[in-house]
């Protein structure tokens, strides 16, 4: 479900607030919220000493309409005499996405060349990797010509029951299934400038749901 615009304006509102007055409270600041100043209604009133500030919150894009109704608002409180105004706006934070071109491609190769690792080679008589998808990297170290790499990802399966025999005789069968798994990688580029794995530090697989 996406969360609607209207709805997200609100909270950030709501929550950036909060973070506010905890900022000012932890600076010493005596803190209120929705105070009333003559008129007008302050989000936060922050004091300390002879100092009092103003703070009006505005969450999501400065509109001309709320630029105008923000100069309105510092207007009245600078006519109120002894206070400071403060406009703060408040913005949702920004997921960062770390990517590799062809990650996924390069740790399937290396799993299809290397040794299965035991959790999923004894699912079944022959397990074999399929694919790797849906990577996510949490972590990218560059060191000289050596790049290091920590995330996870999920591996698609083929788990044969019974041999090779069994199956041409109709005797076993095979199913497909799905296991995360994390990683850590070290990469580099050869003389041909592509990337290649020259070391996978860790590659654990849970295998918890084959077994639930």
């Amino acid at each position: 479900m996406e969360i609607k615009k209207k709805y997200l304006g609100k909270y950030l509102h709501d929550i950036a607030i909060e973070q506010i007055a905890e900022d000012y409270t932890q600076k010493g600041y005596i803190v209120s919220k929705e105070e009333k100043l003559g008129r007008f209604r302050a989000d936060l009133v922050a004091r300390k000493d002879t100092e009092q500030i103003v703070i009006e919150v505005k969450a999501g894009e400065m509109t001309p309409d709320k630029k105008r109704q923000i100069a309105g608002i510092a207007d009245y409180i600078r006519g109120l005499g002894g206070y400071k105004f403060l406009v703060v706006v408040a913005t949702p934070p920004r997921e960062k996405k770390l990517e590799i071109e062809d990650l996924e491609i390069l740790i399937s190769d290396y799993i299809h060349s290397a040794a299965l690792p035991p959790e999923l080679d004894e699912l079944s008589t022959h397990t074999r990797p399929d694919e790797i998808f849906d990577i996510d990297i949490d972590e990218i170290n560059i060191s000289g010509k050596n790049i290091f790499v920590k995330g996870d990802g999920v591996i698609s399966v083929e788990l044969q029951f019974g041999s090779d025999g069994d199956q041409d005789r109709g005797d076993g069968y095979k199913t497909f299934d799905n296991f995360p798994f994390d990683f850590e990688v070290t990469l580099a580029y050869n003389s041909k400038k592509e990337l290649e794995i020259i070391d996978l530090e860790k590659f654990d697989v849970d295998t918890s749901s084959y077994y639930d």
